[in-house]
């Protein structure tokens, strides 16, 4: 099994601007355009996790400490995978 300390060197998450969707993409997609998966609009995968995301940092409002709070927030994030081009 998969340690998440493993797994948060592997992913990126962030909002779409447009629509606020949390979305979670592979590191090796940092800093590439393509499109949300909710919404379609363009979108620039950060080089960095957006504070408060699944993978970004804590932030006052939103920590996540707990392993429930973690498999919540998964439950509303949708990941983008790598295409067999990339």
């Amino acid at each position: 099994m998969q340690k998440q300390s493993d797994r948060q060197e592997a992913f990126i998450s962030f909002r779409c601007k447009s629509c606020g969707q949390e979305i979670e993409a592979h590191l090796e997609m940092a800093g590439t355009a393509t499109e949300c998966p909710a919404c379609g609009n363009p979108i620039q995968v950060p080089l960095t996790s957006e504070p408060g995301t699944l993978w970004g940092a804590e932030t006052k409002s939103a920590a996540v400490n707990d392993k429930k709070s973690a498999d919540a927030m998964k439950g509303r994030t949708i990941r983008i995978e790598l295409s067999d081009d990339f």
